[in-house]
């Protein structure tokens, strides 16, 4: 169908007339995200050439399913026999005009293909930084019609949503093109002078003892949300598409350079790469065994901490000395100061909640100027994080 008479045609089942008296089991509708309609689908079908619209499956009210003529009847006579047992389904379905459509999966699109045609949202309100697009309204939609029957359309809802499953991170992170944090997430980890394709690992966001990696996908892109944002400002950054050519090129430069510096300087890191093929397996999880920088959520850390102190309005870092001060934080797993902090128990598992705490005290550590405020702050977020009997009566030390 014609998308903008696909819209037209199509309700959600929050705006019949009945919704409100139906029972939950007879709501096959989850509720619309609006805000990740405006921020994720809108854009991609207003502003990506090659937007691609997927098949959605829809239930017809008032449908008549004897209004399909096929092609095998309108030219019986001169159809070749090898055709016909086909032909029969395929042909036009007419509408009366009177049908009403309503999506059992991807409610989300259709609100989407609205919001772009008309460049307003949910309120009648327009949509920022965008236009209507009167082309996605003469594109065509692939729509799968089904004759509406509550029980049945419900049981449809259910299983279509129930057992899609959804893409990991480190997915997404290998298949997305408009995600500027994905794209350099990958560059570096591709460059085989950084660190090489076959060291990074992808499918999920953890290393096991065994692995022979050295960092996962998903904690170099974290790194290089990092960098970019705290070296350029601007706040959070748009992950639903790529920034125009020269802020690319700038986000692209210094998170290459930046990870230049890290690897070269920081020791742990520098160990872990001396030897990147297979015969350098056994010294990562060796390194992984033993310091916590061979963990993808403390190097994560690292890099938050090294791009805040060389980034401080006041007693900025140079990057030597960043590198320096951090390569004397202990980061040996038996040191006292991460047990309840950032390790629990004798399997000494990380404490992820903690990870943004961990950064500040390192950048504390080394050297972080504070105003007693903030130092009293710390030490009251450092207390709480650490469990009962544990509560030191003061700050890490700072390195000298």
């Amino acid at each position: 169908m014609q998308a903008k008479a696909f819209m037209e045609k199509t309700h959600m089942p929050s705006e019949m007339e009945d919704w409100e008296h139906m029972s939950l089991e007879e709501r096959e509708q989850r509720d619309i995200n609006y805000a990740r309609i405006k921020r994720q689908i809108v854009p991609y079908l207003a502003m990506d050439p090659d937007r691609f619209f997927g098949a959605i499956i829809v239930a017809a009210k008032n449908f008549d399913p004897e209004n399909f003529e096929s092609v095998l009847t309108m030219c019986k006579n001169d159809m070749p026999k090898p055709y016909r047992a086909e032909a029969k389904n395929i042909g036009f379905l007419t509408f009366t005009g009177a049908e009403l459509l309503i999506p059992l999966d991807g409610q989300h699109r259709v609100k989407a293909i609205k919001f772009a045609i008309e460049g307003l949202d949910e309120k009648g309100k327009p949509i920022p930084d965008m236009s209507p697009s009167l082309d996605i309204a003469n594109e065509d939609v692939a729509v799968i019609l089904i004759d509406y029957k509550p029980a049945k359309a419900r049981k449809i809802f259910t299983k279509v949503n129930r057992y899609a499953k959804a893409t990991t991170t480190g997915q997404n992170l290998v298949t997305d093109d408009d995600d500027i944090i994905a794209v350099l997430a990958r560059e570096i980890a591709n460059d085989v002078n950084l660190i090489g394709a076959d060291l990074v690992k992808y499918q999920n966001n953890t290393l096991g003892d065994k692995d022979g990696y050295f960092t996962t996908l998903a904690a170099l892109a974290d790194c290089n949300d990092a960098i970019i944002t705290t070296n350029f400002g601007g706040g959070k950054i748009d992950r639903t598409r790529l920034p125009d050519t020269e802020k690319s090129e700038l986000y692209r430069s210094k998170v290459h350079e930046t990870w230049k510096f890290l690897l070269d300087n920081i020791e742990l890191f520098s160990d872990a790469l001396s030897d990147k093929d297979e015969s350098g397996n056994e010294k990562r999880c060796e390194i992984r065994e033993g310091y916590l920088l061979g963990k993808p959520v403390p190097q994560v850390c690292l890099v938050k901490a090294f791009v805040k102190l060389t980034n401080l309005e006041t007693n900025k870092f140079s990057p030597q000395q960043a590198a320096k001060k951090l390569n004397a934080i202990p980061w040996n797993k038996d040191e006292l100061l991460w047990d309840g902090l950032f390790l629990k128990g004798e399997k000494k598992t990380i404490l992820t909640k903690n990870a943004k705490l961990v950064t500040d005290i390192i950048c504390y550590m080394c050297g972080e100027k504070l105003s007693d405020e903030e130092k009293k702050a710390l030490l009251d977020r450092y207390r709480d994080a650490l469990p009962e009997g544990a509560k030191p009566k003061q700050l890490p030390k700072v390195l000298p």
